[in-house]
């Protein structure tokens, strides 16, 4: 068997990347988030016939648990895609630090790795312009082309930063719904009643998310779980509990809701918000990516976002000679 040399592992890697990348369904993710969208928008009619089998043995018609358990499922469901989705988008870009082994670091995934990378990323220009493969800072004669290319890289940099804001104030509400499901499906213990169904069914009952914490109030108000502005509140306050709350807060051993760092404004559009734009910076690096380890010739390709929620992008070709940048 012959040697491998760095040459041939460079080429294969190349060859390799390639085969993956066009394999990769980027909008995979953003399918699933407009399904759950799709289902949420529609869970009456869709759990009609599912209810009395999932249905609490409190609720007589299922109507109650489709307003509030399996509506805040769906929901929870739904960010979990996007925190998934942004996770997608980084363990590429640290993956293609390492070009040669692309594959490796890919596949074999690393999600604490990959967590604090995101958490850790710098959303600066110079650092996006890294991450997503083209130059930083590049001159060009005409003034246009000057103001298009800087607008663009400035634009995919504010999307890097809010999604990366988006993760951090969400991958709590992906933990506690990932493992062990620690968020209240049912958050204040109660079943809905007729007129909140009603009220539910005519829109006027928007959805209360919320995940439960056991921190207590100083290492909740440090890690961002506990806000003064959303409130402080504590379930089971019983006989039991309320003599004991501060030795239990003590001990991490109590229960609180954690609502989302933008309650109560919260709204579903913001996740789709977030799917969308996500998907667009995943398509603006593999494409970037791909020309930049397989390029045609001497001229190099990039894109640049214009606008995420219409798919518009700003094509970009700069040579290997700094002196002969050009614009497309």
């Amino acid at each position: 068997m012959p040697k491998l040399t760095s040459e041939q592992r460079r080429l294969a890697s190349v060859d390799l990347t390639c085969t993956y990348l066009d394999n990769y369904y980027s909008e995979w993710r953003y399918t699933k988030v407009l399904t759950l969208q799709k289902l949420i928008n529609n869970r009456y009619e869709f759990y009609a016939d599912l209810a009395p089998q999932v249905k609490s043995d409190r609720d007589e018609t299922g109507e109650a648990t489709i307003a509030q358990e399996i509506q805040n499922g769906l929901y929870f469901d739904t960010i979990a895609q996007c925190i998934q989705y942004i996770e997608d988008l980084f363990a590429l870009i640290r993956a293609s630090r390492q070009p040669e082994f692309f594959i490796r670091n890919i596949i074999t995934y690393k999600a604490g790795e990959v967590t604090n990378f995101i958490k850790s990323f710098k959303a600066e220009r110079k650092h996006v312009a890294a991450a997503f493969h083209f130059p930083d800072d590049l001159p060009y004669d005409r003034e246009s082309d000057q103001i298009k290319y800087t607008e663009g890289a400035e634009r995919l940099t504010g999307y890097i930063a809010e999604l990366v804001q988006f993760y951090k104030d969400y991958d709590f509400f992906y933990n506690q719904y990932k493992h062990g499901l620690s968020v209240a499906m049912r958050p204040l213990g109660n079943i809905f009643t007729a007129e909140q169904v009603a009220k539910d069914k005519a829109g006027e009952m928007p959805p209360f998310l919320a995940a439960y914490d056991n921190m207590n109030l100083a290492a909740g108000f440090k890690k961002g779980t506990a806000k003064t502005t959303h409130g402080i509140l504590m379930l089971g306050f019983t006989e039991n509990v309320m003599p004991y709350i501060s030795q239990l807060g003590e001990e991490n051993n109590y229960l609180r809701l954690a609502n989302p760092a933008d309650w109560p404004h919260f709204h579903l559009d913001i996740l789709v918000q977030k799917a969308l734009m996500t998907k667009c910076c995943l398509q603006l690096f593999i494409f970037n990516y791909a020309g930049k380890i397989k390029p045609g010739g001497t001229t190099f390709t990039f894109r640049l976002p214009t606008d995420y929620k219409t798919k518009e992008v700003t094509q970009c070709s700069y040579v290997s000679k700094p002196e002969e940048f050009k614009k497309k």
